[in-house]
């Protein structure tokens, strides 16, 4: 009898001491995961008030600017992070996070406090520059939190396997229905496999998704090349794309969303197809941007989104290219040795719903190549902390071979060894002028391609 009164009490002992565990455990991870979110907010804060800041520095509307105090929001997010992770039992975190508060201190003090001050003043661009890199460290800070906060995670995810493993053993050998206790937590296991099965073809059908082939615009020739920074998920939120709208006439298309990794690819294809619809109807890059911009902000309402867009059509009958620039910086035009900048014609898309656009004409001429690349081409960085540039870039396309496939790859191949692999989305596409009968093909290499295509 007291042998079936100890198998009973092990046989009900094992299940609550199991259910003890996941509860402690769910606690704990709760804790880190709430931890990892004010970590990405107080992130996000830095990176919007620069957003803005940029802004107002090139269109000096006060409209970027919010009338909050910089240091008040930014400190009292770090404070709810503080909290956090004294919570989850991460006080060596807490210094972390002060050194973000004090590169923010120092981002207000010498970057932000001067450009409003003085917008045009001739030391803006360097003071840009420094803000770009006080706001890297803090991401390299926030990185190495978050890495922090992960290892946590995985430990209470290991001491709870340990436990389980060990309460499984002991009560396996006392009473053959705990053995229905184990195949629980076995049949458990195998359903968490099989939700992470369907997270990555999830994720493989996200990659296909935004893999859309694009065609070759009448008598030109294109190249192109994209590269992920996401190494859990092999996508991103650049976009590039080139589509006909007649025999001679096309679009093409190259998009930088904020942020990395799926949410970022899933911004990015929204842009892809919405601009491919807009488009279809009209024949005006700038009023295709605002049509796009205002649908944009009607669809998201995170403020902390955005997009980069350059938008161009290209006549094969007159070799005109006409486009609209929303923010977006490296867009070139190399002409044999000389380069001509094509400078943005309206802010980014996210920002300002009544942004305004406007369309530039360019002639091009037989041979001409225009050249567009996402910011993770000109800003990557060596090891020293110093940015691959605009004119590194220029002078790349300068004395590069005119074939465009060969021009794409050679960029990226610059990019990896300048800053020692990719550190940001990056998406490359370059079109050149030729004759209509210089190639036979119809269509270019998918673009979007994980290297180049």
């Amino acid at each position: 009898m007291l042998l079936v009164a100890a198998f009973l009490a092990t046989a009900i002992a094992g299940p609550l001491i199991g259910v003890h565990q996941l509860d402690a455990a769910s606690s704990a991870q709760t804790r880190l995961a709430n931890a990892r979110s004010d970590l990405d907010a107080l992130l996000r804060v830095q990176l919007d008030e620069e957003a803005s800041l940029r802004g107002y520095v090139s269109t000096h509307d006060p409209a970027f600017l919010d009338d909050k105090p910089l240091v008040t929001e930014f400190d009292t997010q770090a404070q709810a992070l503080e909290t956090r992770l004294q919570a989850a039992g991460l006080r060596d975190g807490i210094a972390t996070v002060t050194d973000m508060q004090v590169r923010h201190a120092t981002w207000e003090s010498d970057v932000a406090t001067p450009l409003l001050n003085r917008p045009n003043s001739v030391d803006a661009y360097a003071q840009q520059q420094n803000g770009k890199l006080i706001t890297d460290q803090m991401s390299h800070d926030s990185d190495a939190l978050r890495d922090v906060i992960d290892a946590a995670s995985l430990g209470v995810e290991q001491s709870l396997r340990r436990r389980i493993n060990a309460t499984l053993a002991i009560s396996a050998g006392l009473v053959t229905l705990f053995a229905i206790v184990a195949l629980w937590y076995a049949l458990g296991r195998a359903s968490a496999v099989a939700r992470l099965a369907e997270g990555q073809v999830l994720v493989d059908a996200l990659q296909q998704t935004l893999r859309v082939g694009g065609q070759r615009l009448a008598a030109t020739e294109i190249g192109s090349a994209y590269a992920s920074a996401t190494r859990r998920a092999l996508v991103g939120g650049d976009v590039l794309d080139a589509w006909r709208a007649g025999p001679d006439y096309g679009w093409f298309l190259i998009a930088d969303a904020s942020g990395k990794g799926i949410e970022a690819a899933r911004h990015a294809a929204f842009t892809q197809y919405a601009i491919r619809a807009l488009a279809a109807d009209a024949d005006d890059p700038a009023e295709v941007v605002a049509r796009f911009n205002r649908l944009f902000l009607d669809t998201f309402v995170d403020p902390s989104v955005f997009v980069v867009v350059f938008l161009g059509t290209f006549d094969a009958r007159t070799q005109t290219m006409r486009y609209a620039s929303a923010g977006h910086g490296t867009a070139y035009v190399r002409r044999g040795s000389l380069i001509e900048w094509l400078p943005p014609t309206g802010s980014i898309i996210g920002i300002d719903r009544d942004a305004r656009y406007e369309t530039e004409t360019v002639p091009l001429a037989l041979g001409d190549l225009v050249l567009l690349a996402t910011d993770g081409l000109s800003e990557a960085r060596s090891e020293d902390g110093e940015l691959l540039g605009d004119d590194r870039v220029a002078a790349i396309l300068r004395e590069a071979p005119t074939d465009p496939q060969t021009l794409c790859d050679l960029l990226v191949a610059s990019a990896d060894a300048y800053s020692g692999g990719v550190q940001d989305d990056l998406a490359i596409l370059a079109l050149r002028v030729v004759h209509e009968d210089a190639s036979v093909e119809t269509a270019f290499r998918t673009l979007g391609g994980t290297r180049s295509s």
